[in-house]
């Protein structure tokens, strides 16, 4: 059953299974590269995960960081509009095999409550995957007011359907 709190309490995500082979096949086939591309939910149920947009990786280095083509930022959020969705994350692959957050994950986790789905990846294909929320910690709730960004990982339920 889905939480109906506070999104920010929310550890659940709920993908279909087709969706996640789909960005599994996706993070094998561009390896050693980073692949990358967005998430979309419906408004009414942001952590059900309705369809992925794969996107162009257009990092300067791509086999250590991925950079989403900014036409398909502009394209995915101008449909959506029109469609009752939301963009609500992004997926990207780590080709080292490493599943956690990089630390230029963190420092790019910009919007506080945005989903991070990252899939671990090596010559020899997808190792494991791992789903993301992107917190803000306030600078009224630390010292020296700087804003700490941090991932709270995330539960993730396959289905048939999201």
């Amino acid at each position: 059953m889905e939480d109906q709190g506070n999104s920010d309490d929310i550890a659940t995500v709920f993908i279909s299974s087709a969706l996640h082979d789909e960005i599994c096949d996706l993070a094998a086939r561009c390896w050693p590269e980073e692949c990358c591309g967005l998430l979309i939910a419906s408004n009414q149920s942001p952590t059900h995960i309705r369809r992925i947009v794969p996107a162009r990786n257009i990092a300067t280095e791509p086999r250590k960081t991925f950079e989403i083509d900014p036409q398909t930022l502009i394209d995915t959020y101008r449909a959506v509009r029109g469609r009752d969705e939301a963009v609500v994350g992004c997926f990207h692959s780590h080709p080292n095999g490493n599943v956690l957050p990089s630390t230029t994950d963190r420092a790019r986790a910009d919007v506080h409550g945005f989903l991070w789905l990252i899939i671990a990846t090596d010559q020899s294909g997808v190792l494991q995957f791992g789903m993301y929320r992107a917190q803000h910690q306030s600078p009224a709730q630390i010292n020296g007011g700087e804003t700490i960004r941090y991932f709270r990982r995330c539960q993730v339920i396959q289905s048939a359907t999201a």
